[in-house]
């Protein structure tokens, strides 16, 4: 007896067990069983695929709510948006995770071997935290055509999340050139610059509790271009920011 002659639910639990989308493309392209199993049942899949294998899951599914919301806003007369929403979810991770790898191409943290020991490069604590921010930028740059709701999500944050937001957004503002390949990123289509502002403002403002990472004298061999929120050397930095509310 062939795996494909397996009931179509034991194939469907295959996919669900897969480790991460890597393996789920390779599993559909195995044979048409196995791709007509993914055509049908592709939302059930992804979903349980994407709870192993995004550690930011949560982070990309309140991008998505914000991206579904803001397409309502902009189309209340047209149908569906283009992606589905598995679809939405897997092209926001390629962004995510193109940004990811061009902020580590900026900031070379592996150049601070002393700092670091065995593993200098980019780890994957640090991605997360990075991806995560990047979330959290995206969900409140696609929030500002409604600016009540872009504030909301600000005072929501607390200082650890600003501190991620402000530095994600220096950067995006000022240290890339907005090439991505072919992920789909571009810091330039609009969607984004209102949200930079809005960032550097709130974090600029009187209110002692929205800066105090600005205020944290962080040495500068530790922190590359003055980011420093995501490495793991410079984590005990983040307790300090209560200090100077």
């Amino acid at each position: 007896m062939s795996i494909i002659d397996l009931p179509p639910e034991i194939l469907c639990q295959i996919f669900q067990s897969t480790a991460d989308f890597s393996a789920v493309n390779t599993l559909a392209r195995t044979s048409r069983a196995f791709h007509s199993i993914w055509l049908a049942n592709s939302p059930a899949i992804f979903y349980l695929v994407a709870l192993r294998a995004l550690p930011n899951f949560s982070d990309a599914e309140r991008l998505i709510a914000a991206q579904e919301e803001a397409h309502t806003a902009a189309h209340p007369h047209s149908p569906e948006p283009s992606l589905s929403r598995h679809e939405r979810f897997l092209f926001d991770a390629r962004c995510a995770s193109a940004a990811c790898k061009h902020w580590d191409e900026v900031c070379q943290v592996h150049h601070r071997a002393h700092l670091r020991g065995d593993n200098p490069g980019l780890r994957p604590s640090e991605r997360a935290r990075f991806k995560g921010s990047f979330y959290h930028l995206w969900t409140l740059c696609t929030l500002c055509n409604t600016r009540p709701q872009a504030l909301n999500f600000l005072v929501a944050c607390d200082p650890v999340e600003l501190a991620g937001l402000d530095e994600v957004a220096t950067w995006a503002d000022g240290y890339n050139e907005n090439e991505f390949g072919d992920s789909g990123l571009d810091f330039m289509d609009g969607t984004w610059n209102a949200g930079f502002q809005m960032i550097d403002q709130y974090c600029a403002g009187d209110k002692k509790e929205n800066c105090g990472h600005r205020e944290i004298p962080v040495a500068g061999d530790q922190a590359p271009l003055r980011f420093w929120v995501f490495f793991d050397h410079t984590q005990h930095y983040l307790g300090q920011i209560s200090a100077h509310w």
